[in-house]
């Protein structure tokens, strides 16, 4: 693996770790917005992990 391809990996999973942390998590019932914006910050960091991965 060359430089560029190990610098780019870091970058995918420092995004993904990124989207990970804005993800709410709340005792109680969360309303669909704030399940909609998971879902969507979780969708987005897999593709982030994927996207990694498939450099390798």
């Amino acid at each position: 693996m060359d430089a560029d391809t190990a610098w780019a990996i870091m970058s995918s999973l420092d995004e993904a770790e990124a989207l990970l942390s804005r993800v709410h998590l709340r005792d109680g019932q969360a309303g669909a917005n704030a399940l909609a914006q998971n879902r969507s910050l979780l969708d987005e960091a897999r593709r982030r992990l994927d996207q990694a991965h498939a450099m390798e």
